[in-house]
């Protein structure tokens, strides 16, 4: 990992990286994205889209409309199978819902105010969605945004994008979605994910090939730590795995759940590095082996693209270097 995301509200993390950077020994570049309800307060230090330097960037912030799958939580448009009294719910942040300034007969979300105001400021939206209602609900937000704040390149990040209709998946790419996926989750959730809402909704599942398909920028993560019912791993070769094989690490199915729905490893490969440079308006100077861009980049034990897929969760980093510097080296 050169890499990461802080999602972090604690301000005071920005002066430890501050820190560390001065005295040289920062190991890895970090994204901070704080709360949305915070863009007031960036807008007034002048805070938007590619402020920062090399190591510490800012720029983007961070919502959470509805819950998670591990505990039924996550927002659907029909009752969970096993739990038919519940949908799921919606986060704190979507209340009250207050008429639009702009238009009184038209309800607006707290979420949607705050959005609109975020995106004005040129300060890029990022917002957790598992449910297919959650998902649905901000691909409809997003063009409301669009209609009202005009067209530009924002890069609306659906973080998750979980479950999501086919007709939500299909339109991904329209609305320039990039889908900021976790593809460890499918390996971690499917032993469980038909138990809860049904084989046919699980078809719209971490749907990559779709996604893909339909023009959205399929970018990869690990949401590591995870959450209080499941911890994910930071090591991306599990995500790989995931997404190439769609198997659990006990190599279950044996086929892969919703096989098509498997990305390759080229793809894969992308996701992680130049798509997810791109998430972050960063693809100019990062995401790719190339003269003038940032010497970040890791020697692995095998070559992904010649191994058994099947093989690619027992693939380790030999050497880490970040800014043409060796921050990590395998005995």
């Amino acid at each position: 990992m050169t890499s990461y995301c802080d999602i972090t509200s604690n301000p005071l993390y920005v002066d430890i990286y501050r820190e560390l950077r001065d005295k040289n020994e920062m190991t890895a570049r970090a994204r901070f994205r704080p709360p949305l309800d915070r863009w007031e307060s960036m807008a007034n230090l002048g805070i938007k889209i590619g402020f920062g330097d090399d190591w510490i960037r800012f720029g983007a912030t961070k919502a959470w409309i509805d819950g998670i799958m591990g505990n039924s939580s996550a927002r659907f448009y029909e009752p969970y199978t096993h739990n038919p009294s519940s949908r799921g719910i919606w986060r704190d942040i979507m209340f009250p819902f207050e008429r639009s300034p702009d238009n009184p007969e038209e309800m607006q979300s707290r979420l949607e105010r705050l959005a609109l105001e975020a995106d004005a400021n040129g300060i890029q939206l990022t917002v957790h969605a598992i449910g297919d209602e959650a998902n649905g609900y901000l691909m409809d937000m997003l063009q409301r945004i669009t209609l009202k704040n005009g067209e530009k390149d924002r890069r609306f990040r659906l973080v998750h994008a979980q479950v999501m209709t086919d007709r939500d998946i299909e339109r991904a790419g329209a609305l320039n979605i990039v889908a900021e996926v976790q593809p460890y989750h499918t390996s971690d959730d499917m032993r469980w994910m038909e138990e809860r809402i049904g084989r046919d909704r699980s078809r719209g599942a971490y749907a990559f090939r779709r996604l893909w398909d339909s023009g959205a920028v399929v970018s990869f993560g690990s949401d590591s730590p995870g959450t209080n019912a499941s911890r994910y791993y930071l090591n991306p070769m599990l995500g790989v795995y995931a997404a190439v094989t769609r198997k659990t690490l006990s190599g279950r199915p044996e086929g892969g759940w919703f096989p098509e729905e498997k990305l390759t490893v080229k793809e894969a490969i992308r996701a992680y590095t130049l798509n997810t440079a791109y998430a972050s308006f960063e693809e100019s100077m990062k995401g790719t082996i190339t003269v003038g861009k940032l010497a970040d980049f890791v020697v692995l034990s095998d070559n992904l693209l010649t191994i058994n897929p099947n093989d690619i969760k027992n693939v380790t980093a030999k050497m880490t270097v970040v800014g043409a510097r060796i921050v990590y080296s395998a005995r």
